[in-house]
């Protein structure tokens, strides 16, 4: 049950920051550095409702996070009309952080907080 509250959580907070980031310029700095926060800040949540995030969900997650990016850059770039198309380093980062995110989430398998281990 957590895992799916987990994934929804996560995808309400890929929608939400999709349709945010989307009103940015996603190119330059803004990608390599915003791409990858978004995919953390997407992770962190899940991992806020959910503890411990199974594979699977982790899986979930990622692919969540590069359909949000898709989308930021959909609406950033005129829903890629008029030959406007993102630079390569926009769809490189979209990977980057989809990979970011699950890593985070991965990661939070040997992280233990204070309130975890007073309950042991």
């Amino acid at each position: 049950m957590r895992q799916a509250l987990a994934i929804l959580a996560g995808a309400g907070l890929a929608l939400v920051g999709a349709v945010v980031l989307g009103e940015y310029d996603l190119k330059g700095t803004t990608a390599i550095i915003g791409f990858p926060l978004y995919g953390v800040a997407v992770a962190e949540l899940a991992l806020a409702v959910g503890r411990h995030l199974a594979p699977v969900t982790l899986v979930a997650l990622a692919a969540l996070v590069a359909a949000g990016l898709v989308l930021a850059l959909w609406i950033a770039f005129g829903h890629f009309r008029n030959d406007v198309t993102p630079p390569a380093l926009s769809w490189v980062m979209v990977v980057v952080s989809a990979a970011a995110s699950f890593a985070w989430g991965w990661s939070s398998r040997g992280r233990h907080t204070g309130a975890e281990e007073a309950g042991r």
